[in-house]
């Protein structure tokens, strides 16, 4: 089921797949949307964008990034995610609650929402 608005995914989620990236290294990926800004924390660094109002038709820019380092292969798999990210132009909410975003049809990001 599509959503219609970006409140609708406020809160918080935690990133369990990635289209071509490992995540096997990263102990948590996690997300906090807020009234159609995502707050992203990665292994390495945050990130803040903003996005909307058309659900089916988004943007996430521009990413601000905050500064961090980690070992060489955390910061390859990491720019490998935000650029995956970055490829984002459509997401929905699943009828169980899971959040899948898009590159047109082809899924990139799977998520849940972090519940507590």
């Amino acid at each position: 089921m599509a959503s219609t608005s970006a409140e609708s995914f406020d809160g918080a989620w935690i990133v369990q797949e990635v289209q071509d990236v490992d995540l096997a290294q990263f102990e948590e990926l996690r997300f906090d949307f807020d009234g159609g800004t995502l707050y992203g924390s990665s292994p390495c660094r945050s990130f803040t964008t903003t996005f909307g109002p058309d659900m089916q038709n988004i943007m996430f820019s521009p990413f601000e990034i905050g500064g961090g380092l980690c070992d060489e292969a955390t910061m390859i798999a990491e720019r490998e995610f935000l650029q995956q990210v970055g490829l984002v132009n459509r997401m929905v909410l699943t009828g169980d609650g899971q959040l899948v975003m898009y590159n047109f049809e082809k899924p990139l990001l799977w998520a849940k929402r972090l519940v507590g």
